[in-house]
């Protein structure tokens, strides 16, 4: 994949494309060209937050697909990898690109709910004095609660890499809602859940979970940072929240469940690769 490959076809802006070798030698993509049109394109790479799997992403022309190129195109990043690491990818459970997936023998790691909370739906969820604005805490305990949060609930699923906090929190400050964010505290003033607020996308995205797997109260004191975050936004008029997390977020997804979300489903899926770095076949 050449910088002129980028922009050749219109149907290649589906994903995200970058010339080969962008980072280094684990962020590889390639192209199939045939009788000298571009037919499929495919890109991989590790994130320097989970180096576990590669992420990868293919796409073909729209009238060349059902034809293998696909396939062809999977196999022939398994073979550019400098690891043996498996593939993974994600999207809606009805995008076309999650049944090609289960066709490459995909199975299941993660799944995230219907996204779309009513505002006003928040009223359910009760309030609690251990919980306040974001701003009363150091912005330095806020992304140190970020990246524990993070570490925990990713551990069992996709644990992060060693120094993964700086990168996950990098630019944080730029898309962060401060006056929309929530902590609840314990007696000491540590911090001990977190709704985070974001306005990077058309709706605000609410992330909220405990500091720790263990923590007292995780559920309670999630509800109460969830409910001042709502509540926050319902005071500027918002209508509808887009809230991000997993079904194995055990203080997350009780509290959002009560909120009736709405919307699709999405999935988190791995794929074994057909051959190692080698070329040789995996049995």
């Amino acid at each position: 994949m050449r910088e002129e490959d980028l922009a050749s076809e219109a149907w290649l802006a589906e994903i995200e494309l970058r010339p080969d070798r962008w980072r280094d030698e684990h962020t590889r993509s390639a192209v199939v060209v045939e009788s000298g049109k571009r037919v499929a394109a495919g890109i991989m790479w590790t994130s320097p937050i989970h180096a576990d799997r590669y992420w990868i992403e293919i796409i073909v022309d729209p009238t060349r697909r059902r034809n293998g190129i696909g396939t062809a195109m999977f196999d022939h990043l398994a073979n550019l990898r400098p690891d043996d690491l498996p593939f993974k990818t994600r999207g809606y459970v009805d995008e076309v690109r999650m049944a090609f997936a289960d066709s490459l023998g995909a199975r299941t790691i993660q799944v995230v709910p219907p996204a779309l909370i009513d505002v006003a739906d928040r009223l359910v969820l009760r309030p609690h004095q251990a919980v306040g604005s974001a701003r009363s805490v150091s912005w330095a305990e806020l992304l140190q609660a970020n990246a524990s949060i993070y570490e925990w609930t990713h551990q069992t699923w996709s644990p992060v890499s060693p120094g993964f906090a700086a990168t996950l929190n990098q630019g944080l400050e730029d898309y962060l809602d401060l006056d929309a964010s929530s902590v609840a505290l314990d007696r000491s003033g540590r911090i001990t859940a977190v709704a985070m607020a974001y306005r990077d996308a058309v709706r605000p995205i609410v992330t909220a979970e405990s500091v720790a797997r263990d923590g007292p109260d995780g559920e309670r004191m999630v509800e109460a940072c969830i409910r001042a975050t709502l509540d926050a936004f319902a005071e500027r008029g918002i209508v509808e929240v887009q809230f991000d997390g997993h079904v194995s977020d055990p203080h997350f997804l009780p509290v959002w469940s009560r909120l009736q979300p709405n919307g699709r489903w999405f999935r988190l899926v791995e794929m074994p690769a057909t051959y190692d770095h080698h070329g040789r076949q995996v049995s």
